[in-house]
C-alpha cells in the first residue's frame, strides 16, 4: 500500500510546484488598446492646408459586422492604415470621415488637415464592442500631394476573437 501512496503523493507535489510559477508580465503588445491613433504626433503631424484642386477622395468599406446565419453574426474590430509609401514626399490628409451603413456621418476624425511624413503609417482602431457602423460601414478619406507623389496605400483590417475562434481579412 505504502508503494502506491507514494509515486502518487510525488505526482501530486510535483504538480502543484509547476503549476505555481509566477505569470509573466503582460507585454505591450498584449495590453488593451485605447479606441483611437496611432502615431499622432510622430508621424502625422497638424498642418495648415487648404484642400487643393489635386487632392484625392478614397471609399474604404469596412465590414464591422459580419453575418454568419439568419441568426448570428459578430462584431469586428477594424484598423484603418493610411501608409505614405513615398520615400521623399509627405502626403497631406484633410479628413478621415466615419459613415454607418445608412450613409449616417458618424464621426469626423480629423477637425484640421494633417501631414502624413514619408514611409510612414497611421492608423485608426475601432475597438470590437464599437457597434456604430454596423454591416455597411465606411471611411471616406481625402488626401493630397505632389503631382509626383506616390499614392499612399489605405486599408482596413477587420478582425474578431470570440472564446477560441478568431479571424482576420483586409
Amino acid at each position: 500500500m505504502r508503494k502506491v501512496v507514494l509515486p502518487g503523493v510525488l505526482v501530486l507535489l510535483c504538480s502543484a510546484l509547476l503549476g505555481c510559477d509566477k505569470q509573466p508580465e503582460m507585454s505591450e503588445e498584449m495590453r488593451p488598446f485605447d479606441a483611437g491613433f496611432d502615431g499622432l504626433g510622430t508621424t502625422f503631424n497638424p498642418v495648415s492646408a487648404a484642400v487643393g484642386e489635386s487632392s484625392h477622395l478614397v471609399y474604404v468599406p469596412v465590414y464591422s459586422r459580419l453575418f454568419l446565419s439568419d441568426l448570428h453574426y459578430w462584431e469586428l474590430a477594424a484598423s484603418l492604415s493610411i501608409r505614405n509609401v513615398d520615400p521623399d514626399q509627405p502626403i497631406t490628409v484633410y479628413t478621415i470621415d466615419y459613415y454607418d451603413t445608412a450613409g449616417g456621418l458618424l464621426e469626423e476624425y480629423l477637425e484640421t488637415p494633417h501631414e502624413l511624413n514619408p514611409m510612414s503609417t497611421v492608423t485608426l482602431t475601432l475597438p470590437q464592442r464599437d457597434r456604430r457602423g454596423g454591416a455597411g460601414a465606411n471611411f471616406l478619406i481625402r488626401w493630397s500631394g505632389d503631382d509626383d507623389v506616390n499614392e499612399p496605400i489605405i486599408e482596413v483590417v477587420m478582425a474578431a476573437i470570440r472564446g477560441t475562434q478568431s479571424f482576420s481579412f483586409v
